[in-house]
């Protein structure tokens, strides 16, 4: 039995995410020095005000580990914009304009992933100074990523219905 290109890559994409969640200095030792705060990125919506006192909460240690996720994360929209790409083609036949519009806003979500992971290293960077627009807009970038991201991956569920 052959495995498909977009299987593969959904294999390579959850591995990813399960790095980012268990390996050390991810997500759930991150949240335990923030006292069971989920990091922002992962929230649909944060201000300046939250991110700063997750840095803080951080510590030197957690702001080092937070970078190095960040630097990391700039490769994986890269891998989840390809997964979804190739699952539309490979499932999206009957459906071509839907799948079209998941390639779209799979693309669409790995960009303001992108421009996230480029200002949350752009205020890891200045801290402990204050960048509350660069912070806010990180934010702003977080949930139009979540909201893309959402709608492709519903697209593509659909194509199983």
């Amino acid at each position: 039995m052959a495995i498909s290109i977009g299987t593969l890559l959904l294999t390579l994409t959850g591995l990813a995410l399960a790095g980012f969640w268990l390996l050390p200095g991810g997500v759930l030792d991150l949240s335990r020095l923030a006292g069971g705060s989920l990091q922002a990125d992962l929230r649909p919506a944060y201000g300046s005000r939250t991110l700063y006192a997750l840095l803080d909460a951080y510590g030197i240690r957690g702001r080092r580990w937070f970078g190095r996720m960040l630097q990391v994360d700039l490769v994986f929209p890269m891998l989840y914009t390809a997964t979804i790409w190739m699952l539309a083609a490979e499932h999206g036949a009957m459906h071509r304009q839907a799948a079209v519009i998941a390639q779209v806003t799979g693309f669409a979500a790995a960009g303001f992933d992108e421009l996230e992971n480029l200002l949350l290293l752009s205020v890891l960077g200045s801290y402990p100074s204050r960048r509350p627009r660069v912070a806010r807009s990180a934010g702003i970038m977080t949930l139009a990523k979540i909201i893309s991201l959402a709608f492709s991956v519903g697209i593509l569920a659909s194509f199983t219905l």
